[in-house]
């Protein structure tokens, strides 16, 4: 028969294994986002570097007016993505918290049920040392009459 410890501590594991996915999750979203960001970067870079190049030769407006509209969604997409990361380090740091506090539960209800079973044992042995003493009294209570006929 299973005691209750052992079945809390089963659904606490299976607590903590959905945690600990929710927070490996949350970390790809985190390491993506992170990604884009750094794309975002490069073309920032990437883009003023060659508006820079375009205003030193001879350009039309038109042209530097495309890049400069580019470069401004890149910055408008940028302050959002800042953004997106302040959220997801929020996250990260609520998932991780979270399942901290349910892998610290599972650990005191582990330590519970290992108190739980070492006292069962406990119990055993000594109902088994009862058992061989009562026999042993039996045995020489038998001898002794034995002997006295």
């Amino acid at each position: 028969m299973k005691s209750v410890w052992s079945v809390l501590l089963s659904k606490s594991e299976r607590e903590v294994k959905i945690a600990r996915q929710k927070l490996a999750d949350v970390q790809q979203t985190k390491t993506a986002a992170e990604e884009r960001r750094d794309k975002l970067d490069h073309l920032l870079i990437e883009y003023t570097d060659q508006l820079k190049a375009v205003q030193l030769r001879s350009h039309n407006t038109a042209e530097v007016g495309n890049f400069q509209q580019f470069i401004s969604q890149l910055q408008s997409m940028r302050v959002k993505s800042k953004h997106e990361m302040e959220i997801l380090k929020t996250n990260f740091e609520a998932a991780r918290k979270h399942m901290l506090r349910l892998e610290h539960e599972r650990l005191k209800i582990e330590m519970l049920e290992q108190r739980e079973r070492e006292k069962f044992e406990i119990e055993a042995l000594a109902r088994e040392t009862r058992e061989i003493e009562s026999s042993a009294l039996q045995q020489f209570n038998f001898k002794e009459r034995i002997q006295q006929t």
